[in-house]
């Protein structure tokens, strides 16, 4: 009879540990997919953005997104900067959020991008970055990337957008 006891206790003690490896096995990062950066305002000293990124979370547990970084290139020789912010934002188990982060970029010297916006139909441009997911003990950053154009219509809507008294109002 004791040996059955010591069968179960065996049995439980292995299934405990099983459960506990389980519970506490690396969580799968995300799948980012970037949609687009939309250009909210534009003046000589500094570009407005939207990135709007969709984040699948595969795990069974809530991830945390914790902060954002962008490096944009446009017309992949001007090198408009890199941008890092704070975010919080929780990505639900087994679902796909949309994370739309405005993100302000200063211009060292906009003349350039004046010129190549008044010259072409579109501007092509380059966002590279990572989303830092977790906390202070497990952190990973999932990096993603995103090439596209902008149409000059809405470089100029942005830039006539960024005047005061001219533009629009939020």
């Amino acid at each position: 009879m004791r040996f059955h006891g010591v069968a179960v206790a065996s049995v439980l003690a292995t299934a405990s540990a099983l459960a506990l490896a389980t519970a506490c096995s690396k969580p799968s990062p995300p799948t980012l997919i970037p949609d687009r950066v939309s250009i909210t305002g534009l003046t000589l000293t500094q570009i407005n953005l939207e990135v709007t990124i969709r984040a699948t979370n595969p795990n069974s547990v809530d991830l945390v997104a914790r902060s954002l970084s962008a490096h944009v290139v446009v017309a992949g020789k001007f090198d408009v900067g890199t941008v890092d912010i704070p975010v919080t934002t929780t990505l639900p188990a087994g679902q796909t959020t949309t994370l739309d982060v405005p993100l302000s970029v200063k211009l060292a010297d906009a003349a350039p991008l004046a010129k190549l916006a008044m010259t072409s139909a579109s501007v092509p441009y380059t966002v590279d970055g990572t989303v830092g997911l977790g906390g202070d003990l497990l952190h990973v950053d999932v990096p993603y990337t995103l090439s596209a154009s902008v149409p000059r219509d809405q470089i100029i809507g942005a830039t006539l957008g960024s005047i005061p008294g001219l533009g629009r109002t939020r």
